[in-house]
């Protein structure tokens, strides 16, 4: 066996093995069908979640950020306002609005856009027990810190403080509410992790920082970065080296055969799989790994393709009737 042949055969080798060890962890990490426990995907910060704010008539703001698998978040949420603070700020005439005060996400900027979040007309209760009124927030998207081309590396990093007010005239006027609750309800293949000061969240080496970046956030600013799972970039590696696997049947096959059409179809059902179709092409990093199994399994097929091509015609010109 030629020294090429040997290898290719150990590098087939250690292809299985690595497509079997990931399998076998992908099928270790799998609960009930997810990537891990489904805690895993959830976090909060600010006020503990709890109804007793609801059933009791309290103020209570509650936030949830949710994505997908392309990396877009959304937000969306409820509002209980008390009788109290119904009546103190006159809510029935002035319409309540929410703004979202981005935090600091890096020492060279700091952040001048809000965020403004729409609320649905208030919903009087005032007359059952807990007295209170009741609205959701219109869902929006968000803005986040991070590179979705990335993929499947890409981190998000997302904080900022919620502030309710109305307005009076040209004044704003801020209440101050002291349950504010934000869920985070990630997808399968994220894990939200809070972070608790300046430093933390930024993330970045810089000689910018001070000792009172180590101060933790308030109570009502909240600070999350977002990253992919373990199992998931594993699942993702196992359907890239299933990929090279036409790559080694061209190797191996003397005549070329359907693997540039296996590819292509690979490629596109993992493509599809992972992140969905092409969106106004925008690429991703992986895209370009994706390009080039297909280029290498081309290529290769259209060399022997051209060698068997060639040999025929030389077999021909010396009368050779076995090609």
């Amino acid at each position: 066996m030629s020294p090429g042949k040997k290898i290719l055969g150990l590098t087939a080798l250690l292809l299985m093995v690595t497509l079997w060890a990931s399998y076998f962890y992908v099928f270790k990490e799998s609960r009930d069908g997810q990537l891990g426990a489904a805690g895993e995907s959830t976090a909060w910060c600010g006020t503990p979640p709890s109804n007793e704010a609801a059933s009791l008539g309290k103020d209570q703001l509650t936030l949830r950020v949710t994505n997908n698998l392309r990396g877009e978040f959304m937000l969306s949420g409820s509002l209980v306002v008390s009788e109290r603070t119904f009546n103190r700020y006159d809510l029935s005439r002035n319409e309540l609005r929410l703004r979202l005060e981005p935090l600091q996400w890096t020492y060279g900027a700091t952040p001048i856009f809000l965020e403004q979040v729409k609320l649905q007309p208030l919903s009087r209760n005032l007359s059952a027990t807990n007295k209170s009124a009741y609205t959701q927030l219109e869902s929006r998207p968000i803005g986040v810190q991070g590179q979705v081309s990335e993929f499947p590396f890409d981190t998000y990093r997302y904080g900022y403080k919620p502030v309710l007010y109305y307005l009076k005239g040209s004044e704003r006027i801020d209440l101050r509410f002291k349950n504010i609750t934000t869920l985070m309800e990630m997808s399968n293949t994220f894990t939200p992790i809070q972070k608790y000061n300046r430093v933390d969240y930024i993330n970045e080496q810089n000689p910018m920082i001070r000792d009172e970046d180590y101060k933790a956030y308030g109570p009502h600013e909240c600070a999350f970065s977002v990253e992919r799972k373990g199992s998931f970039k594993m699942v993702v590696l196992m359907l890239l080296l299933v990929l090279c696997l036409p790559l080694m049947l061209v190797f191996y096959r003397d005549a070329p055969g359907i693997d540039f059409l296996a590819t292509l179809v690979g490629v596109a059902v993992v493509r599809g799989l992972l992140i969905g179709p092409v969106q106004d092409f925008q690429l991703y990093n992986i895209d370009f790994l994706f390009g080039a199994a297909i280029l290498m399994v081309g290529t290769v097929s259209l060399i022997k393709a051209m060698r068997i091509h060639s040999r025929r015609e030389i077999a021909l010109r010396s009368g050779e009737s076995s090609w």
